[in-house]
């Protein structure tokens, strides 16, 4: 039954609601009684609903919207909500929300359960949101802070601490001994309880936060072998970047960003993440004559990086060279390094007879034994792992909460993967084995599209035989790209 519910809601219909007439809803700010705004919203079956991009020019909170009009996502200070239509999943970051009733789609509106939606924004608002049911009515409190807390854009090797202001303000660098810095705000506000808890980010092993008569202070402390490396002022938003330089993260080549090219292009589908599956002390699946999986996805990766580079498109490598990568740091790495596509490479296996053909997968609960047999396959790589406690939380419970994540973009997935083995199949003339679903871990947590791709069966010696040859390799690299290239130009 559970299995049942997690497919039900995977596979949640878009399909826009009826027509009906928009209404307004009254905007009060609490802090000027002559200041009056209002909102466009529908009374639909007993309920209110708002259309979110309106609210979001009313709050002054940045929106992006695919032109498709199924995701919009809202830019607060300190975190970005997604909201995705016939869902009632907010993605804030890397964290879940549930709203009791889904987003509406309308044409190109997006509209939201005002009531669950305004609870949801006041978590994260700097300012205060009140809702009146009885009205309705909005109530609003601007920010009360110049500084609402801090995001981070974390890189293999290089962290930064992204602070966002309501104004621009003077900021004062002063680098401390140990490698952090302290920076000063004159005559700035800050919300404290916003900056002082506890930071689990690469390279960054605290921060402190103060607010005396003559302004706000920040102070950031290096983890070991980290330094302050430079302070930049963006004026549109306001907000602040400092960027700490050191020897953390996977140890990975990093691409380097110099400026917050995310905070405006955010949105657009220009990253992608290829994943060479297994590495190091996990050699993953062994053919006949002794060709190593982790070899033959590693190189295939490398080809397809430099494809998809040629036609304009950024990459980021969960590795990329013959080490080892925990399941868990994989999507973490697409996470953090702004991926937009998750694409996990790797070749197929049986144990007994042979096999032919290539197959693709996206997360979500197995339907069929076969893909059980090869999620669990997958997945045993984690006996590779230091620490395993990470997957001992995957109950039956939890599996449901940390799958509702990809649950927005479960269609994606499913698209992009029926395209990736739709070209590889007709360009190299291998059998399609299709699309289909399992709980594989290295797709958990990833918050884009995202699939699994076993390029052939390197446990057959004639396949084996292919996926030695450099030849089969970059025709591999060429259809994912082909099909990478389809799928983007379908969701522009």
């Amino acid at each position: 039954m559970r299995h049942l519910l997690i497919i039900l809601l995977i596979s949640i219909s878009f399909n826009p609601i009826g027509s009906f007439a928009y209404d307004w809803m009254p905007i009060e700010w609490m802090n000027d009684p002559d200041m009056s705004d209002s909102v466009r919203i529908v009374r639909l079956d007993h309920q209110v609903l708002v259309e979110l991009r309106s609210l979001a020019d009313r709050l002054n909170i940045d929106w992006q919207c695919t032109k498709t009009g199924e995701r919009i996502r809202l830019d607060l200070p300190v975190r970005s909500l997604i909201f995705t239509a016939g869902s009632p999943f907010v993605l804030a970051d890397k964290e879940l929300r549930q709203m009791p009733l889904p987003v509406e789609r309308q044409g190109r509106d997006v509209l939201a359960p005002v009531e669950p939606l305004i609870a949801v924004l006041a978590e994260f608002y700097p300012g205060e949101l009140l809702f009146d049911p009885s009205l309705p009515q909005l109530l609003v409190s601007p920010p009360r802070h110049d500084l609402f807390g801090v995001r981070y854009d974390v890189e293999p090797g290089c962290t930064r601490v992204i602070i966002p202001a309501g104004r621009l303000l003077e900021c004062k660098a002063e680098p401390l001994p140990d490698g952090g810095v302290t920076l000063f705000f004159p005559g700035g506000k800050i919300d404290t309880a916003s900056f002082n808890r506890e930071w689990v980010v690469d390279l960054i092993a605290g921060l402190m936060a103060e607010q005396t008569p003559e302004g706000a202070s920040i102070t950031l402390k290096p983890d070991s072998g980290a330094m302050f490396c430079d302070v930049e002022k963006i004026t549109d938003p306001p907000l602040y970047c400092v960027e700490f330089t050191g020897s953390g993260g996977m140890g990975l080549d990093r691409e380097a960003q110099k400026r917050l090219d995310a905070e405006k292009d955010a949105w657009a589908l220009d990253v992608v993440v290829i994943d060479p599956g297994h590495g190091g002390k996990d050699p993953g699946a062994i053919g006949p004559t002794g060709l190593y999986e982790k070899d033959v996805v590693l190189d295939v990766g490398l080809r397809l990086k430099k494809t998809l580079e040629q036609e304009g498109i950024r990459t980021v490598m969960t590795r990329d060279r013959d080490i080892f990568i925990p399941l868990s740091k994989r999507t973490q790495i697409a996470n953090n390094s702004g991926g937009k596509l998750f694409i996990s490479l790797h070749c197929n296996a049986i144990q007994h007879g042979r096999a032919y053909g290539v197959e693709t997968y996206f997360l979500a609960p197995a339907k069929t034994e076969r893909a059980m047999k090869v999620a669990l396959l997958e997945n045993s790589v984690i006996k590779f792992e230091e620490s395993q406690d990470q997957y001992q939380d995957l109950t039956e419970e939890n599996y449901i909460l940390l799958t509702m994540a990809q649950a927005s973009f479960a269609r994606e997935s499913e698209q992009l993967a029926g395209m990736v083995v739709e070209d590889i199949s007709a360009g190299l003339s291998l059998k399609d084995r299709g699309v289909d679903q399992a709980g594989f871990y290295v797709l958990i947590g990833a918050s884009m599209p995202s699939v699994l791709v076993e390029m052939a069966f390197i446990s057959t010696k004639s396949e084996e035989k292919k996926l030695r040859s450099k030849e089969f390799r970059q025709q591999l690299a060429d259809q994912i790209c082909a099909a990478v290239l389809k799928f983007l130009q379908q969701m522009k």
